[in-house]
Parts: structure tokens; sequence; C-alpha cells
């Protein structure tokens, strides 16, 4: 009987036990998770803070215990592995115990980065990310006394955050060190309509502004102290400035750690037998080749359905990791396909702009490197499939992609830019 570890259970450690448990009924699977809650999107956690769904909407796949009883797993929860030794396969855990294990999976995820800073730990300096910092953040608005909120961090989750104090009718100041928002996926022609737009909705702006320290001021509001000297008082303070992968246990343990673990198109790690899946590691990239860690639920979930289809014996390969985002807020869309930063002033440019729409695409010798799009995300996986298949023998855009494009209200001039050096069908 095959006996497999699971360290870590979110989206990723969640689909590698069903895919274990779909091939190998009689597999002893081990679960260790540092919390005794079930398997949650991290993302989901704002809209429970705004209202959206309840509680259980953040749990997509029902609690641990139903989880548990469903897939036949050996649950250790509120266990957190401290240790790791690759060639036995054995782990060590925070309740001093050792195990030894036919294979491991890592999917412990990450977690919201806080600097070092004085202040950082004050009452009402909060970040995003679990369950438990959507419980206290809707509990501090619930109060009713929240007035005026600051976010720190221009990012996926801190527009989510904007939104929460928004649709709260709570005054809202967005901060952020570079010089526009969402600054790895936005070009800045993209980022001063999604300025205007959130100018326009009340929200205020500062840019280029790092946050040296945090104080209390006497009447109880805090006050966020930019290294420049600039000021910015409110009531409560989100701080969403990055996560970090849950990987500092492994330091020492031989494995290959850049940011994440690094792992192959299998999910497999320098050592035999080990893998990681989701937010913790760091996997090949399509367009670029390289490792890159790309922090999305819908990655992570495939991630850990390949590895435990791998770790039961199969040979299956993971093919869509690409630097994609999309950002939903305040009744917008924004979608980001590519690398922004492989983007030069020699490439092809198409721009396209009919309110609300707006299309920013950059290609280089009929390759394309990243696409913006506002306004528009019902037809987000065609365009998704057409920036993946650059090189298919294949029209990118078929003549049922293209007639549901058009009827969206995609410009005939942009899917012949995108179509442009393809070749067509037989």
């Amino acid at each position: 009987m095959k006996h497999i570890a699971i360290v870590g259970f979110g989206g990723a450690g969640y689909c590698a036990a069903e895919a274990v448990r779909a091939r190998d009924p009689h597999a002893k699977i081990d679960v260790y998770s540092d919390t005794n809650a079930g398997p949650y999107n991290p993302m989901l956690t704002t809209y429970y803070v705004k209202g959206s769904i309840d509680y259980n909407g953040m749990f997509p796949f029902g609690s641990l215990t139903e989880i548990g009883q469903k897939l036949n797993l050996d649950l250790h929860p509120n266990i957190q592995a401290t240790s790791l030794s690759p060639a036995e396969k054995k782990l060590t855990f925070s309740d001093g115990s050792e195990q030894k294990f036919d294979s491991i999976l890592f999917s412990t995820g990450a977690s919201a980065f806080t600097p070092p800073i004085q202040g950082i730990e004050l009452p009402r300096v909060i970040t995003m990310r679990t369950v438990s910092d959507a419980v206290k953040l809707k509990d501090f608005i619930s109060t009713g006394r929240i007035k005026k909120a600051l976010v720190i961090g221009a990012s996926w989750v801190g527009i989510k955050v904007v939104e929460d104090f928004y649709e709260h009718q709570i005054d809202c100041t967005l901060i952020d060190g570079a010089a526009n928002i969402f600054s790895t996926a936005a070009f800045p022609q993209t980022a001063e309509r999604i300025h205007a737009s959130l100018e326009k909705k009340g929200i205020h702006l500062s840019f280029g502004q790092f946050l040296s320290c945090i104080e209390k001021e006497n009447n109880g509001q805090l006050t966020a102290i930019m290294k420049n000297g600039c000021r910015f008082t409110a009531d409560i303070i989100a701080v969403c400035i990055g996560i970090k992968t849950n990987v500092a246990f492994l330091k020492d343990s031989g494995l290959i750690i850049n940011r994440g673990i690094l792992v192959d198109s299998y999910m497999r790690t320098n050592f035999k037998g080990i893998y990681a899946a989701g937010d913790c590691c760091e996997s090949p990239e399509m367009q670029s080749g390289l490792h890159k860690h790309i922090g999305l639920w819908a990655n992570a979930r495939i991630q850990g359905r390949i590895a435990g289809i791998n770790m039961t014996g199969g040979n299956e390969v993971f093919t869509s990791n690409i630097l994609i985002n999309l950002a939903h807020y305040m009744h917008s869309d924004f979608l980001s396909i590519g690398d922004i930063s492989a983007c030069t002033d020699e490439d092809d440019v198409y721009e396209y702009e009919n309110s609300p729409l707006y299309i920013r695409a950059v290609k280089k010798d009929n390759k394309l490197k990243c696409i913006n799009i506002l306004g528009s995300s019902e037809n987000n996986g065609i365009i998704r499939s057409a920036f993946m298949k650059p090189m298919s023998q294949d029209l990118i855009f078929n003549d049922c992609s293209r007639a549901i494009l058009l009827g969206a209200g995609y410009p005939e001039s942009f899917l012949d830019f995108i179509n442009a050096g393809s070749c067509p069908s037989a």
C-alpha cells in the first residue's frame, strides 16, 4: 500500500488528494495542515468581507471533516512539518513526531508579506490572505467606527480590499511604491485609465510612496509615514504589498529553492518521490522557458492534480503556466496576459479604445508578448488560448472564436493583429 504525505492543504493539496484517491483507492494519504479549516481560495476572503458570499462560501470543497470522509484521508490539523530528510523521504513535525513516506507533496502555499518596520504589529494594521484575516476585517467594519481606510499595496489583493471599503462607504486611499497600479502587469497607458476610473469613484491614489513606519496617534488613529516624509492617517491600515512562499522550514533540506521550490513540468523536485505544487513552487513558464512563481488558484489546482497523478505512477505534464492576471473590482475588469517586462519600444503595438473596452497588445516577429484588456471578462478563455498557441498551424482565432469575440464587441482589427503571421487551416 502506497503511503503519501500532503503537506499543506489548499487548492493544490486538495486536488492532489483527489487525484491520488481516484487512481489508488487503497493508498494511505496523510494530510498535514497548519489549520483545522478546509481548503479555501485566498481571493474569496475579500468577497466574504464585501458580503458577496457567506462564511462557508470561502470553502469551495467543504469542511476539512467532510473532505476527509469523502476522500478517506488521515487528517492531521494544526500540525506543521518542520524539516525534511529528502533521501529517506522522512518528515519531522511540530508535535515532535517523524514519519517516512513513499511520496511527499509540498503544497504549503504562501503568506502575506509584512515588512519588518515599527508599528506593523499595531491593532488595526491588517493583512488580507487568510480566513482569519477576513473575519478580523469584517468585524472591524461591522463596528461602524471605521470611517477612513488606507491600503498599502496596489496589488491584486489590494484592489479587492479597496473594493471592500468602497462597498461599505468607507473613505479609502490606495498607495504604492511603484509608478502605477498593477505595475508588473499593466502598461502605463492601461494604468492611466484604471487610475481615472478609481478616482472617479472617489478612491484617493498616491504612487511612488514607500512605507517607513506606522505610528498610533493620541486619538487612536494610525499614521503611515513614508520614506519621503508624507503621512497618511486612517482608522485602519491594510498592508497588501506581496506574499512570501511558505518554504522556510525546507531551506536546509537540499531541495532547490529560489523564491519557491523548483519543480519540473511533472511537479517533481530535485529528489525522487518529492513533489511541490501551488503557491510554494516555481515551475517552467511557457513564454520565457524560465522557472517562475505564478500564484494563481487555477494553476495551483492543476499543479496539484498533476502531482497527484504522477505520485501514483502517472506521467502527466503541466503545460498551462503563463503569466496571467485577472482583476474584477468595483464593476470593472482588467486582464493581463504575458510578460510586460519583456516589451520594448521596438515591438509592434496594437491599441484600441471604445469605452468601456480598451485593448493594448504587443508582439514581436508575430509572437505575442503581452495583452492588456479593460472592460471585458466574458471571453478571457478565448484570448488566453490565442496567446498560448502563436506558433500553431491553425488560425489563432478560428471562425467560431472570431464570431464570439466580434459579437462581444472586439474589433476585427484586433483579431487580425493577433492572427497575423499564423497559418490558415487546411
